[in-house]
């Protein structure tokens, strides 16, 4: 099976961009529907719609499958991150307009990296299901002392990625903070110390990259 293969030939790379293509379309529809059922939704200013283009998701989604495809180190960890780019795609738009991150899609993840885990990996359930626990723990944590800079959407979103990416998280999440910082303290210098900035598009960048093993190496998953 080619989910079974290494990473990086030419015929896993062109599928994981054709999945992550089509991950694309379906993320057109999500970021339409999703934030219509969430109160707690937050207008931004009309440009962040920019983020929900389809032409935007479907030519990300390509180039990330694309990418996964190259460097994810087996077919366990592809598969995990094709995972992971179906519910970031539509909760990086979805948070970049709306500030909201539907507990749909961190649903969905969970039950996918189960299943993926499941049948590649099922002897790491229990770790990643631990590890589930205590970041989200953490992040909650966190959430609380933050007064809003990270809010429940995003601990769920941590949580999951205890679930996909086991004792990776911590990579992922520093690799998050610190580019989120780099882009926010320009932003706070040119608009004031209340701007904010959406962290679910960071937290998407270090879950990816985390994934692929390129800091961690497949052992810690």
């Amino acid at each position: 099976s080619c989910w079974l293969q290494p990473a990086g030939t030419e015929r896993v790379v062109a599928l994981a961009t054709a999945i992550g293509a089509v991950l694309g379309v379906v993320a057109v529809w999500l970021v339409v529907w999703l934030p219509k059922g969430i109160d707690e939704r937050l207008e931004q200013p009309a440009w962040t719609r920019l983020a929900t283009r389809p032409v935007l998701l479907v030519g990300v989604g390509a180039a990330l499958g694309a990418a996964l495809g190259l460097l994810a180190p087996s077919g366990a960890e592809l598969a995990l991150g094709l995972v992971l780019l179906a519910v970031l795609l539509p909760a990086v738009a979805i948070d970049i307009a709306w500030r909201v991150v539907p507990d749909t899609l961190v649903a969905a993840g969970t039950i996918g990296a189960l299943g993926v885990l499941a049948i590649t990996r099922p002897e790491a359930l229990v770790n990643h299901l631990v590890m589930a626990l205590v970041v989200g723990g953490v992040a909650l944590l966190v959430a609380l002392v933050s007064r809003g800079g990270f809010g429940l959407g995003d601990v769920k979103l941590v949580a999951m990625f205890g679930v996909a990416i086991g004792a990776a998280v911590p990579i992922a999440v520093g690799i998050a903070f610190a580019l989120a910082a780099l882009v926010a303290v320009p932003v706070m210098l040119v608009r004031g110390r209340g701007a904010t900035v959406p962290l679910v598009p960071f937290l998407a960048i270090g879950a990816l990259v985390a994934v692929t093993g390129q800091f961690a190496g497949p052992a810690l998953f």
